[in-house]
C-alpha cells in the first residue's frame, strides 16, 4: 500500500515547496492534499484499492475532509468511489 499514491501529481506548493498526500503520514492516519475535488476522489479511490488488496479498510465514516476555500459548497467525496 505504500506506493498507492506514489507517481500522482496531487499536491500543492507550499513556500515553494511541493507538500504531497506522501509527505503527510501518520501511524494510523494519512493526509491527503488535492487541489479539486476529483483529484482528491481520485486519491481516496487509489488508496481504497491498494488498502483492499492488503485486507485494510478505511472508514467512510470517520473520514474527515477539510477544503481551504472562498467558495463555502461543501466537497463530497466518498470511500468507495463517486456518488
Amino acid at each position: 500500500m505504500r506506493y498507492a499514491l506514489e507517481g500522482f501529481d496531487g499536491g500543492l506548493k507550499i513556500g515553494g515547496r511541493r507538500v504531497t498526500c506522501t509527505n503527510l503520514r501518520y501511524a494510523d492516519d494519512i493526509v491527503l492534499i488535492a487541489s479539486s475535488e476529483e483529484e482528491l476522489q481520485e486519491l481516496i479511490s487509489r488508496l481504497h484499492r491498494a488498502a483492499s488488496m492488503v485486507g485494510m479498510k478505511i472508514n467512510d465514516k470517520k473520514k474527515e475532509v477539510m477544503k481551504v476555500s472562498d467558495d463555502p459548497t461543501p466537497l463530497k467525496v466518498t470511500v468507495a468511489g463517486p456518488p
